[in-house]
């Protein structure tokens, strides 16, 4: 074989194996209508900069198997100073997961609203799970959520080395004293970076994780093909998350994130269907939409 094809073969497999091995599928947007005018030059690469960043890097370390995982970043970035180049901002991050028929399934929506950082332009961003970074940390916290979540939609508790990635992150701001990586969990289900990992972490949500892992495999991967068994089948996961409810006997972040997500979801999937039982146990899953279900289920 000629040197210059063998040359271009290497590169092309090169290129290949580059192109599979980053997870997720991300989009990103960047909010500065809040900053005054001289304050967004720094930031004005920022879009681009995230998007290089979940594009090229490898957060598992190992050949990813299957579809990207769909995410979606808004940063809304809130406030600036010219002299030391700060920002504050909120994150509001999206992933979802990607369902047999083809079709992807909403799994994480979560606004973080405490994240100060310094930003410059063309900033370059790299993942180093030991060194702390006020900017990219929040972000690969989310990312290991995400792909927490990916990995219990596949098969019972799989996410778990996720999660405790993303607990590793959470210690290491907690270390650097950065604002909302704070170990203390002041009441149960707060709305917290710590507290969503620990109940991720507790075996006492171990069943409520094997209860997302059954409403996707029994559930939303069949519902565009068998829909009225899939719909069933949702019922009944749906009936196991109120006992778990009732055993609980605490506010839970974790439930509240799977609702706030799925909410728009179930409202479709049980849209016009008058189906009282399933409104009643959505009421008391997630009494904050209740009027939002009651709409849908109902047809109005």
């Amino acid at each position: 074989m000629p040197k210059i094809h063998r040359l271009m073969v290497a590169i092309v497999a090169v290129l290949a194996t580059a192109a599979h091995a980053q997870e997720f599928e991300p989009r990103v947007v960047v909010d500065v209508s809040m900053l005054a005018p001289e304050l967004r030059q720094d930031v004005s690469t920022m879009q681009a900069d995230v998007l290089t960043y979940l594009r090229q890097q490898s957060f598992t370390g190992k050949q990813w198997q299957g579809p990207k995982i769909p995410i979606e970043l808004t940063i809304y970035v809130t406030g600036g100073n010219l002299a030391t180049r700060r920002y504050t901002a909120r994150l509001l991050y999206s992933s979802s997961i990607n369902l047999d028929s083809g079709r992807t399934s909403p799994i994480l929506r979560v606004l973080d609203q405490q994240w100060t950082f310094p930003y410059t332009l063309n900033q370059q961003l790299t993942f180093q799970s030991l060194r702390f970074d006020p900017f990219s940390t929040l972000i690969d916290f989310y990312n290991f959520i995400a792909l927490g979540f990916d990995a219990d939609s596949y098969e019972y508790l799989a996410g778990t080395p996720y999660f405790q990635r993303a607990q590793e992150l959470c210690l290491l701001g907690a270390s650097n004293n950065a604002p909302g990586y704070s170990q203390i969990v002041q009441e149960p289900g707060e709305l917290t970076r710590i507290s969503l990992v620990t109940e991720l972490l507790n075996p006492r949500f171990e069943p409520f994780r094997k209860l997302v892992f059954d409403y996707h495999y029994d559930g939303m991967n069949r519902f565009a093909t068998e829909p009225d068994s899939a719909r069933a089948a949702i019922e009944r996961v749906l009936e196991r998350m109120v006992a778990f409810k009732r055993e609980l006997t605490q506010s839970s972040y974790v439930l509240r994130l799977f609702f706030d997500a799925k909410m728009n979801e179930l409202c479709e999937v049980f849209r016009a269907t008058r189906n009282k039982r399933v409104l009643d146990m959505l009421r008391l899953l997630d009494p904050s939409n209740a009027s939002v279900y009651e709409a849908a289920i109902e047809g109005r």
